[in-house]
């Protein structure tokens, strides 16, 4: 662990946000409730760009399941599964092979054809080898008091990453939501 990391996680990192957040000191609380993060979510429209499933190991370790709308028309998603552990009130992991092990692309509830999972495959790995290969990568939850809306905040290598910053609700996992990519520019 690098001394900025130690030092953000004795500190109680709060990363310069408004004071009315707080550190959620348990994280996956929601989840063990059989919640399901809905990350820029729209209520109205009950749409998340990204759902993220949660579960615990015996071992202490974290899993995570995680869709990112990438198209919807075809409906598209990145799926990616992935181990995290858990560093005081972050959750942390590497990106790398076996990080990329836990990818693919998802059509509906089917994997996507091969051919072309695979070419979105190499266009997501590169994106990440520009900014994330064998990087650690840590998230940390905030929550203002009356709010669902929490903030996840991220850092790389120890360092703040504002590229990393995510909003967030937990949903229940019967509410009829679904995943709404992005507007193309």
């Amino acid at each position: 662990m690098s001394l900025i990391a130690a030092l953000l996680l004795m500190s109680g990192a709060t990363f310069d946000l408004d004071p009315a957040y707080k550190p959620i000191k348990d994280q996956l609380a929601p989840a063990r409730a059989g919640k399901i993060q809905c990350h820029e979510p729209d209520v109205a429209a009950r749409t998340c760009r990204m759902m993220t499933w949660f579960s615990e190991g015996a071992d202490g370790r974290v899993q995570a399941r995680q869709l990112t709308a990438l198209a919807d028309n075809p409906s598209l998603a990145a799926e990616l599964r992935i181990g995290l552990t858990r560093e005081g009130a972050a959750f942390c992991g590497v990106v790398d092979d076996s990080y990329m092990a836990g990818f693919r692309i998802v059509s509906g509830r089917a994997p996507y054809p091969p051919a072309d999972n695979k070419r979105y495959a190499i266009l997501y790995r590169e994106g990440l080898l520009a900014t994330l290969w064998n990087r650690k990568t840590c998230s940390y939850a905030f929550a203002r008091p009356d709010d669902d809306m929490q903030l996840e905040v991220g850092t790389v290598d120890g360092e703040f990453a504002g590229e990393l910053m995510a909003s967030y609700i937990w949903i229940d996992a019967g509410a009829g939501f679904r995943l709404k990519a992005r507007p193309q520019v």
